[in-house]
């Protein structure tokens, strides 16, 4: 992990693009040490236990889904040529036509229902961006697919950004940031106070990929981690303690900071309401990096009123995007970002060699990484 971060950080800091870091390293050990990175999870089972698993004569790639730029989608199809061995890369573009619908068993895109639903000999979907909302309905969960997604490799943007927006926050920069615009001296942020984060606690609902990455950059900076999941009460070392989802508004009592990360399912739905913000700790900041709908918009607006909440910064919100009008827009304790936290110089080719693990894995019939759990939703 270590010998990673610091090819990565040289890299970075001499301004090799990430195309001539792929060239010049090799993409296995890069991608095994990503997976450790990332903490990737692979399946319980191998593909070839699967009954309806063979390995494939095609594989289509809807490679624009990855990049629009011509010279990296050349480099990421050879790629994953290397990989496929006497396996035929197909590179396709949206709107398939129904030959290739009809006789495809694998698929490298971003989720299309009606393709998914219309394959009868689908095999295994690779989803090309992490959230799977979009990918489900009552009948996708019930065929028989796998699907795979791309969670965690979003997880180091998402989390500077959540960072990010902690120190706009505790050191009043969004107001002195104001204050610049209309060429106005003022020496502290009226309504926020300005605090120090280490020693703060800090509350993860939802310590998946995202929520995880945050954990790791929050206790580096000094303050105590806290987490939900609904899987397990397991963590990493950094995570003081990790409650099952049925805990958070318990936990959150206790929280300085609350960082939203979860995805949109039906439990999740509107989870963040009044009585979430009624029970946590008064003054807390409030970071959603996750799905709008997970959080009520009006409670929210209430709570960052009335002080029960100092501040909140949102990089999903409902609608999306959101209308000039809205009144979010207009409060003086929020950072609006618009759904961008996952952009990054380095995500696409972090993404493209989780994917192309994937593809390997696939074609060798061997167990894959992150799989969905279509029925739970991520």
């Amino acid at each position: 992990m270590i010998k990673f971060k610091i090819k990565y950080a040289i890299i970075i800091a001499l301004g090799i693009s990430p195309i001539a870091s792929l060239q010049a390293q090799n993409l296995d050990q890069q991608t095994a040490l990503l997976v450790e990175e990332l903490r990737l999870e692979e399946s319980d089972m191998a593909m070839r236990d699967l009954p309806r698993w063979k390995k494939p004569d095609k594989v289509y790639i809807n490679i624009s889904r990855f990049t629009p730029d011509s010279e990296e989608q050349k480099m990421m199809l050879d790629a994953a040529r290397e990989v496929a061995g006497d396996v035929e890369i197909i590179p396709v573009k949206n709107n398939l036509d129904e030959e290739i619908v009809n006789n495809m068993e694998v698929l490298i895109s971003r989720c299309d229902i009606d393709d998914m639903l219309n394959a009868k000999n689908l095999l295994w979907f690779q989803h090309s961006a992490h959230g799977v909302d979009d990918c489900l309905t009552p009948d996708t969960i019930r065929k028989d697919f796998v699907l795979t997604n791309a969670q965690h490799t979003s997880g180091p943007p998402i989390a500077e950004h959540v960072i990010g927006m902690i120190m706009m926050m505790s050191r009043g920069l969004l107001q002195l940031h104001s204050a610049q615009i209309e060429h106005n001296w003022i020496r502290r942020a009226s309504g926020i106070p300005i605090i120090e984060i280490k020693g703060k606690t800090l509350l993860v609902a939802g310590l998946g990929g995202i929520g995880t990455a945050v954990a790791y950059r929050a206790h580096a900076l000094g303050m105590r981690v806290l987490a939900t999941r609904n899987s397990s009460r397991s963590g990493p070392d950094f995570v003081e303690y990790v409650g099952l989802s049925d805990e958070l508004y318990e936990l959150s009592k206790q929280a300085d900071v609350v960082v939203n990360t979860l995805p949109m399912t039906p439990d999740t739905a509107g989870l963040f309401n009044k009585q979430f913000f009624d029970t946590v700790k008064k003054g807390a900041y409030y970071i959603s990096v996750g799905r709008g709908e997970t959080t009520v918009t009006s409670d929210l607006i209430d709570a960052l009123k009335d002080g029960r909440l100092t501040a909140a910064g949102l990089d999903v919100t409902v609608p999306e995007p959101l209308p000039s009008d809205h009144e979010l827009w207009t409060l003086p304790n929020i950072i609006i970002t618009p759904h961008i936290a996952a952009l990054t110089d380095q995500g696409r080719w972090r993404r493209w060699l989780v994917v192309r693990e994937n593809l390997r894995r696939y074609i060798n019939g061997d167990k894959l990484l992150n799989v969905v759990n279509k029925e739970l939703g991520y």
